[in-house]
């Protein structure tokens, strides 16, 4: 039955009532029980005191780093075998077996244990042709680390390879890679273990005879069209420079591989990889173009030009390459990008001596969603891990590779 306000009685003196419809339950308050409480206070002071502790005790501990590292030379800090492990051991391996068929081994070789100066010579100019070690013929592509490595650093990475799997005690010295470096100030890569053998060390066993590669100018019509264009598409070598090495944000595109550079021009014809300036010059070329464009520049040869320019973290950099950083989810640029970031046709580019400026604005691309031609969500992940601090890190530290050795036109997929 309802009742309205005006049917409620009032209870008499004593009755009992009834609660009505607006009541609400409550808990009347209790005290907290001493011993609880002082339980709840001796945790939170113990808790305060391990805290100041530990935060006292990591600070101990990094100034005690801090001075420790002052105190230290910096040939301990950044040893031989620090920079084998940065430098070499991604193409050599860390213990120094090399890759079968295609990268030489250390241990054992005839080279390591001759005298310092094949070593420092091949570190300082590296090497372009067949080279035989251990009764196996390699195409050896080495590239060279003069413009990366101080004098002291290489002769530290020198002394380490020759005392490990060499058998030599006496260390190389900075002054004695000076040296080495006047000798030959201006020559390229030495051509195979057979120049290696008449010019450093003859006594070493004969080695294949070198044959020069394919000159990359064979093709006139190719000529044509880098250094003139053709119609409304401009010239190649307008942007990517007449040897294609590149600049700021225009990319290097000497010794990239064919298939991947038929990749991209191929992706600037369908829409798959936005660039208004790259489709007006992809569409205006026949798919045989692309190809003959490919191989030359898959075959050219130059230097770097790239330097460090955005101020990254090369340290962090160099983790990023080698390790990753599997705390964001973020893999070794290296375990996709190939050894020393040389590159893997057709999918993945070699990323050494590129242009900072160029490797970070293609990671901005992948985030942003502006690049997205990938076969896999693999580099709009990555990307999107890697906060800007980290992606000027990466660009700048890959700037500071040698350029990866010229490939010859057969990585077709």
């Amino acid at each position: 039955m309802i009742r309205f306000p005006w049917m409620r009685r009032t209870p008499a003196p004593g009755e009992r009532r009834e609660p009505d419809e607006a009541y609400e339950p409550y808990e009347e308050f209790r005290r907290i029980p001493p011993p609880i409480l002082w339980i709840a206070v001796a945790l939170a002071l113990w808790g305060g005191v391990t805290l100041w502790d530990n935060t006292q005790a990591i600070a101990v501990g990094r100034s005690e780093r801090a001075a420790q590292l002052a105190e230290t030379p910096r040939h301990a800090v950044n040893s031989g075998a620090e920079i084998f492990q940065a430098r070499c051991s991604s193409c050599h391996q860390s213990n120094a077996v090399g890759v079968r068929s295609a990268v030489p081994p250390l241990e054992g070789s005839a080279f390591v244990s001759a005298d310092p100066e094949v070593v420092v010579q091949i570190l300082l100019h590296g090497i372009d042709g067949p080279i035989a070690v251990s009764g196996r013929t390699f195409n050896g592509h080495m590239p060279n680390f003069s413009s990366v490595l101080s004098d002291e650093e290489l002769a530290r990475v020198a002394s380490h390879v020759r005392r490990t799997w060499g058998g030599a005690e006496a260390p190389v010295t900075g002054a004695f890679v000076a040296a080495q470096r006047r000798r030959f100030p201006d020559r390229g890569a030495w051509r195979g273990g057979a120049e290696i053998t008449s010019r450093l060390a003859p006594a070493l066993a004969p080695q294949p005879e070198f044959v020069a590669p394919p000159t990359a100018a064979a093709d006139a019509g190719v000529i044509r069209l880098i250094n003139e264009g053709r119609g409304g598409a401009w010239a190649c070598s307008s942007c990517h420079g007449v040897q294609g090495q590149g600049g700021g944000t225009v990319p290097r595109l000497a010794g990239l591989p064919s298939a991947y550079i038929v990749k991209q021009l191929n992706d600037y014809v369908t829409g798959a990889r936005e660039n208004e300036s790259m489709a007006i010059v992809a569409k205006a070329l026949s798919p045989a173009e692309r190809r003959a464009l490919g191989d030359y520049y898959a075959r050219l040869r130059a230097p770097s030009t790239a330097r460090p320019s955005l101020g990254g973290d090369i340290a962090r950099g160099e983790r990023l390459a080698l390790y990753g950083d599997w705390s964001k989810n973020v893999p070794a640029c290296f375990s996709c990008h190939g050894p020393s970031g040389f590159g893997v046709a057709p999918q993945f580019p070699s990323l050494a001596a590129q242009h900072p400026a160029y490797t970070a604005s293609q990671l901005s691309a992948w985030v942003g969603g502006q690049r997205d031609n990938s076969s896999v969500d693999l580099m709009n992940t990555v990307s999107r891990n890697l906060s800007d601090a980290d992606r000027r890190a990466v660009a700048d530290y890959l700037a500071t590779l040698p350029p990866n050795p010229a490939s010859p036109p057969d990585d077709r997929p």
